[in-house]
């Protein structure tokens, strides 16, 4: 199986702690593919021209995931700042810096369209990429539309899920327990494709074939940092969905998945040197 994963990579910047960490939706997404066993995993991306990028480059070197398609210009690496408290995360401002310039090459589209999927968020400073995603065709195209980015509007009739559902074939949704209706009718209408709707501490919930199947969040004794949980959960349910196609299965290793994440300050493990 290969998979592409289109979106950013970056700084984590805990400023409590004073600690920078990699991170980037697209590469916590990559990250926990690989760990879920998927051998073959590109990353679509850029970086800037700034001190971070080399540190970074080891990062994916030392993870074996596939950079050839990560372009290099002018500009600062994106940069999340994060501030830590008793185990919950908030973030304190996003400079998306690169992304918005950052255009995808056609040779990156026709990479993407030798993969068996591709993966794409919808987040700040990169519509432009997730517009480019949603018209390929010929592959498995999967989405993650969060509450925290600047685009989302789930409260609306029309929203951004109802507008771009019908471009994707898996669509995670990091909502509220409020939101389930909305994903419901959604799968309703779309019955082929598969809809989860991620809850953080709550669980998650699994939408197919106009069925729906609970899964709840693992009791962790210890949170330390709830970082990338839900990237960690997204890419675990995807490996195991490519690979059995039970929707079950895959919500609990998605679940499984975060749970491994929570454990440690960071998206990932693995810190710049």
């Amino acid at each position: 199986m290969k998979i592409a994963v289109v979106g950013d990579i970056g700084i984590d910047y805990y400023e409590n702690l004073n600690l920078l960490k990699p991170g980037g939706i697209a590469f916590n997404f990559a990250y926990n593919l690989k760990k879920s066993g998927v051998k073959n995993v590109s990353l679509v991306s850029v970086l800037g021209n700034d001190e971070y990028t080399k540190k970074l480059l080891a990062v994916l070197k030392k993870t074996k995931i596939n950079s050839n398609n990560i372009q290099k210009i002018s500009g600062n690496s994106p940069k999340q700042n994060i501030f830590l408290k008793k185990g919950e995360r908030k973030f304190t401002g996003y400079a998306p810096e690169v992304l918005k310039n950052w255009k995808l090459r056609k040779k990156d589209i026709e990479f993407i369209k030798t993969q068996d999927a591709v993966f794409v968020p919808l987040n700040d400073g990169m519509k432009h990429i997730f517009d480019a995603i949603k018209k390929i065709d010929r592959v498995i195209k999967v989405v993650d539309f969060s509450q925290d980015s600047e685009f989302a509007d789930f409260d609306k009739k029309e929203n951004v899920i109802t507008k771009n559902a019908k471009y994707f074939d898996i669509i995670f949704v990091g909502g509220k327990k409020k939101h389930q209706k909305l994903i419901q009718s959604l799968s309703e209408k779309y019955s082929k494709k598969v809809f989860v709707l991620t809850l953080g501490k709550s669980g998650s919930i699994g939408f197919l074939n106009k069925s729906t199947i609970n899964q709840s969040a693992y009791k962790i004794n210890r949170i330390v940092d709830t970082t990338g949980c839900g990237d960690a959960f997204q890419a675990g349910f995807l490996a195991s969905w490519i690979k059995k196609k039970n929707i079950k299965t895959a919500l609990q290793s998605g679940t499984k998945r975060a749970s491994s994440i929570i454990k440690h300050v960071g998206s990932t493990p693995l810190i710049l040197k």
